[in-house]
């Protein structure tokens, strides 16, 4: 029985990566000219939408594909491989079709399964919930409102639904329970009276992504919008919050794949039009030996981040599996796996997609062949929180046996 439960999950891996494929194909013929232009991913998501990728993480049982975490996280990559923006957004998307489907608001899991599997929503969120002030909610009426700003919302704007997190206004209640200053977790449609967005993302990469402002002006939401509500130093059990570290791991995903789509066009690039120095003594640049090396360090630097990617999805499926029984010294050897796997994908792609211009050479610069778009999305996104703690908590635990103590990162 287990054996066949491995094909299974095989065989499905295989077609949602064949699909993922036919994307990757299209994505790449338009790399450098979508990335210079930066507009909104409407096209984008589309390809995914049609290939079938936008509900493998809805669980079976609520009619999706029920897809693992590693499952998930291999997609992820291989969207990676031809464009780490388009990947970025699909992460939180396939992650977040998963909010609001469990608890007692079916109206809310029947309105997400309505729009996730007949309609093909797009999922993101306003989130930042480390970062004060959250947006503020408040009573009116039988429902709430909510206000405020953020600065980066990514995916938000493209989006059909959003997962907003807010704080309870002084004196705001919920089923008659005082919730003032707790946090709370919403789900806003898009377009929705009231919500608007800046436009203003203009960073060096991870340009389509439009991870731009948001902005909520007495946007209103109803009771059954309404996900969770906990006061912010309640302590959740371990299942509740492992969603944290398997994010983390995809993020290792996204500079994963970038770093072998930045080798492979290096290699496509050194054989096409690749010019050996002049006083190498070789007629291939493929041939000279300062090349050959480097080269096949970069390779392992990359084939040592992978490996541990896929040791990290394997044991956060092992965990998710757990439930409610997983304790917390099972959620924090994950973590530990996670944030080891997302500090050798950091390290080793930002040295691959800065040192490949020394194996291709001066022409390889040029605007028209956009090799810089490599490492302008790693160096963007690897700044998504500060590598330096993710060392520290790494540390902490491999000398003095503590685990990361849970929080919106870690």
């Amino acid at each position: 029985m287990k054996d066949l439960m491995v094909q299974r999950y095989s065989d499905r891996l295989e077609n949602w990566l064949a699909q993922a494929d036919a994307v990757v194909a299209k994505l790449e013929k338009t790399a450098v000219a979508r990335d210079a232009a930066g507009a909104d991913p409407v096209a984008e998501i589309d390809l995914l939408r049609r290939a079938g990728l936008l509900t493998i993480a809805i669980p079976e049982r609520f009619g999706g594909g029920g897809a693992t975490p590693s499952e998930i996280l291999r997609v992820i990559r291989r969207i990676a491989e031809a464009d780490t923006s388009v990947a970025q957004i699909l992460s939180y998307h396939l992650f977040g079709t998963r909010i609001g489907l469990d608890g007692s608001n079916t109206a809310l899991r029947d309105k997400r399964l309505d729009g996730f599997l007949n309609r093909g929503w797009f999922h993101a969120g306003i989130a930042q919930a480390a970062y004060p002030p959250l947006l503020a909610a408040r009573n009116d009426g039988d429902g709430f409102e909510i206000t405020g700003a953020k600065p980066f919302t990514s995916g938000a704007a493209v989006a059909d639904t959003l997962q907003v997190w807010v704080r309870f206004a002084p004196g705001t209640t919920v089923d008659a329970v005082d919730v003032s200053g707790w946090l709370g977790q919403f789900i806003v449609d898009n377009p929705a009276p009231g919500l608007s967005f800046g436009g203003d993302w203009d960073a060096i990469g991870q340009r389509q992504t439009v991870s731009g402002s948001a902005k909520l002006e007495n946007v209103r939401v109803g009771r059954d919008d309404l996900v969770g509500w906990y006061p912010e130093d309640r302590r959740h059990p371990p299942h509740i919050t492992v969603h944290v570290p398997i994010l983390h791991i995809a993020f290792a995903e996204l500079y994963v794949g970038t770093a072998k789509d930045a080798l492979r066009a290096a290699r496509d690039y050194i054989g096409a039009h690749g010019r050996p120095w002049v006083t190498s003594g070789y007629d291939r640049a493929g041939d000279d030996p300062l090349i050959i090396e480097r080269f096949g360090r970069l390779s392992a630097r990359l084939a040592a981040a992978e490996a541990l990617a896929d040791a990290a999805g394997r044991l956060a499926d092992r965990t998710e599996a757990q439930g409610p029984a997983l304790t917390e010294d099972g959620r924090g050897e994950v973590a530990i796996l996670a944030y080891q796997a997302k500090i050798t994908a950091h390290e080793a792609a930002l040295e691959v997609t800065s040192q490949i211009f020394e194996l291709m050479g001066a022409r390889s610069a040029t605007r028209r062949f956009g090799f810089d778009r490599f490492w302008r999305n790693v160096r963007t996104h690897t700044l998504h929180d500060p590598i330096h703690y993710k060392l520290l908590e790494v540390g902490d635990w491999a000398l003095n046996d503590r685990f990361p103590t849970p929080d919106y990162y870690r």
